[in-house]
């Protein structure tokens, strides 16, 4: 239950977009990841980039957008056309798998890795476990080329063995079936599937099928053994901000269709036996109607829905029961709810316990509810600073759960916990190979916001001896959007930075959950700017209080996190040495001006809609990466800098659209001003935030900054466009650790370029020549 259990999947999650029902044999973790071969990479000494061949300044062709009195001049929208011939000649690894395991019905459930990807296997359980054959379910050598595996889930009799394709970049798959007590598959494939679910009779699928801007809307039934033109439609929404899904309560009693939006819900649940043979519809009944800005999620015990709902004035998250013969919503009963700076973000029903899974201070909590007698207790978690992650946890009928755990410092282990004997056995715990974990440390700071309304928590990874001398190169990532945290987890790109002095900072800024619903709602819509100055002011502090200095401090965001990375670079040239986007959100003008492109409807609660009000689009354009990128040659060369506090103050009175105009204005930086070389990298099959977003980015980028990124300019802009990707990510586990080594060598070459190399003895200080350091800015 819970976000990452019933809604649908319009939120990201730090690049994966696919959050499954916790029955689900799920495909989204890695254990066993091996950063060998990025360690082999770049050598201690690091690998300056090599010069670039000057890339030829594309061509302008202007087109004039006029909404709502506003003109609009965009010279490179010719460059989503991909026919185009200019295009053509610019635009060119492949999929991304990940393994967990269960244990159920006397079977094991896992997961083995070859050259090809993912091997699905089981095999009975067994006391002499070493002589029982092993039975392969699937094998993904066996798969086509550029095909990867989106969800496996077995029918509720355990003997139907069904998992879900897609092409590389594409959302909507094929549903393929395998009975497991017979060699040969079956001949019929579901096509255009984006989720499903089984039902309860070990014969009927509920799936769920998309328009053509990627919102899914229709609920199919289909009879296992029966063409798919046979199905039958169960539930159709028409409405274009909402997003439909399936699921199915954790006894399998009942089917859900959940009809979510960015800010509100509507669940219809079904009998999960119901029989189609007698040629009726099932019977559905809607638990709450739909009210704006009231988000809720069920599951079932025992005749009482379960449900997780922000329905009170503060919009906690609060856990409620109700008996399904009366589920009026006056009937709710509070059982528990989030206090300030806490988000219940999960929940999973066992028969006699229930599992919380939440947040307090960015951090996570997990909490076991008794049904008989009421009474909760914490699960001591083995590790404060991590990601805590629900298990599968097939099996209803038990007492214990399993929960993985994701650590900076180790790859992701499992843990089994017994909520009545409340003991905690290490299931599966994969150290990093030659990490000598014990030099290092997570530690966490407070930065004041710079509207005086929030302390931005930040996570730091680094040497435990790390001296806050001013000149240890730093990594800030974060993300800020959707109501998804920057998680505190293993990242294997991070290690070659470690080792070599960095700091790794997670800024949790608002526009994420981490303190709870309200973080969220200050961080969207006419209050997306916090995400950006909380950005800065974390990048302010970690200088200020000596951690680091602008040479020497790097950023990187990844989708949303490309915005936040592209208005921050826009913002604050000055604070940065180099900043990577991945698959970056730059242009969001022109995707909210035009409803027709995928997710734009839906995201207009996240971001507004544009043509709707004169203040949300100069709001919305005070920000947007691609139209605030500075004219150095078209305005005025004043000496830019951060506006002055009077300016910042007269933003959060001024309500008429001449005012907001004047005090976002971007000054331009003049030619002695410092700007960060730049690594942008996007798929042309990305269905979510198109390429050409980022070569428009890049292009104006060039054109207006060309003393920083022409031809002749003196900053790195890399731009790379890989043919085969979507949104996703890409490639087999060695593309992937290319890409990460391709990011890690650019951070090193940006800030080892500036004059001396970060020390190699891991402390973060200079190689020497400290008597240089002086107030204000350090010299390298």
């Amino acid at each position: 239950m819970g976000a990452a259990d019933h809604f649908c999947t319009c939120r990201e999650n730090n690049g994966s977009q696919y959050n499954q029902p916790s029955q689900d044999l799920d495909l989204e973790s890695a254990p066993g990841r091996s950063c060998v071969l990025l360690f082999a990479t770049s050598t201690r000494s690091g690998v300056p980039l090599s010069g670039p061949t000057p890339p030829k300044a594309p061509k302008k062709i202007p087109k004039e957008t006029r909404v709502l009195g506003r003109v609009r001049m965009d010279e490179y929208e010719w460059m989503a056309n991909k026919d185009d011939p200019e295009m053509t000649q610019v635009l060119r690894t492949k999929r991304v798998s990940a393994p967990l395991t269960t244990t159920v019905r006397g079977y094991e459930y896992y997961t083995k890795t070859s050259r090809y990807g993912m091997v699905y296997c089981r095999k009975r359980k067994s006391s002499t476990s070493n002589m029982v054959k092993e039975e392969i379910l699937l094998d993904s050598a066996y798969l086509p080329e550029n095909c990867s595996i989106k969800k496996v889930l077995l029918s509720t009799g355990h003997h139907i063995f069904s998992f879900l394709t897609l092409e590389e970049g594409e959302e909507l798959g094929s549903l393929h079936f395998r009975d497991l007590k017979r060699a040969e598959p079956f001949d019929e494939v579901l096509e255009d599937v984006f989720n499903f679910v089984w039902g309860n009779d070990n014969k009927t699928v509920y799936y769920t099928k998309s328009t053509d801007v990627l919102r899914p809307y229709q609920v199919w039934a289909h009879q296992v053994g029966t063409p798919q033109e046979d199905d039958i439609l169960v539930f159709q929404e028409d409405n274009d901000s909402i997003f439909v899904d399936v699921g199915s309560t954790k006894d399998q009693k009942f089917v859900t269709i959940n009809g979510n939006s960015l800010s509100s819900s509507e669940v219809r649940v079904l009998d999960a036996s119901h029989d189609f043979s007698k040629g009726a519809l099932p019977e559905m009944t809607v638990l709450a109607p739909r009210e704006e800005g009231v988000e809720y999620y069920v599951d079932h015990h025992d005749d009482h829905y379960y449900i997780l709902t922000n329905a009170n004035p503060k919009k906690n998250f609060r856990v409620m029961r109700v008996n399904r013969n009366n589920p009026n919503r006056d009937s709710w009963v509070e059982l528990m709810e989030a206090k300030d700076g806490e988000k219940i973000e999960d929940v999973d029903i066992f028969k006699n316990f229930m599992v919380i899974y939440a947040k307090r201070d960015a951090l996570p909590v997990v909490s076991c509810y008794h049904f008989e007698t009421g009474a909760v207790h914490e699960v001591p978690l083995p590790e404060q600073f991590c990601t805590i992650g629900a298990g599968v946890n097939l099996e209803y009928e038990t007492d214990s759960f399993q929960f993985t755990l994701n650590s900076p410092y180790a790859h992701e282990a499992t843990y089994e916990y017994d909520m009545a004997s409340r003991v905690m056995t290490a299931l599966r715990v994969h150290p990093i190979h030659r990490l000598d974990r014990s030099k290092y440390t997570c530690t966490r700071v407070n930065v004041d916001a710079e509207d005086g309304k929030a302390k931005i928590p930040v996570t730091l990874l680094h040497r435990k001896n790390m001296q806050l001398n001013g000149r240890n190169p730093t990594l800030i990532r974060s993300y800020g959007a959707y109501g998804v945290p920057t998680d505190i987890d293993f990242r294997v790109e991070h290690f070659p930075l470690l080792e070599r002095g960095w700091i790794i900072a997670l800024a949790h800024v608002r526009g994420g959950s981490e303190l709870g619903t309200l973080w969220y709602h200050q961080g969207k819509l006419m209050h997306k700017r916090n995400t950006f100055t909380d950005f800065i002011n974390v990048a302010e502090h970690l200088v200020e209080a000596g951690y680091t200095n602008p040479r020497r401090l790097t950023a990187s965001g990844v989708s949303a996190g490309g915005l936040l990375m592209g208005a921050v670079c826009n913002m604050r040239p000055d604070l940065f040495r180099a900043i990577i986007m991945s698959v970056p959100f730059l242009d969001p003008m022109t995707t909210m001006l035009d409803p027709e492109i995928p997710l734009t409807k839906v995201e207009y609660l996240e971001w507004g809609n544009p043509a709707e009000s004169e203040q949300m689009y100069d709001y919305m354009a005070s920000y947007a990466p691609y139209d605030t990128i500075p004219d150095f040659f078209n305005s005025n060369n004043n000496k830019g800098g951060r506006r002055s506090q009077a300016a910042r103050n007269s933003e959060t009175k001024d309500t008429d659209s001449s005012a907001l105009t004047r005090t976002t204005e971007f000054p331009k930086p003049p030619l002695s001003s410092r700007r960060p070389a730049l690594m942008i990298s996007c798929g042309e099959r990305d269905q979510r935030v198109d390429y050409s977003q980022s070569t428009k980015f890049v292009a104006r980028l060039r054109s207006r900054l060309a003393p920083w990124y022409g031809s002749e300019g003196k900053e790195a802009c890399v731009l790379m466009i890989d043919e085969n990707r979507g949104h996703f990510g890409n490639g087999t586990q060695e593309d992937r650790v290319k890409n990460w080594a391709r990011e890690v060598v650019f951070l090193l070459g940006s800030v080892q370029m500036e004059g001396s190399g970060p020390n190699m003895g891991g402390v973060g200080g200079d190689t020497g020549n400290q008597e240089q350091m002086m107030r204000g800015e350090p010299k390298l």
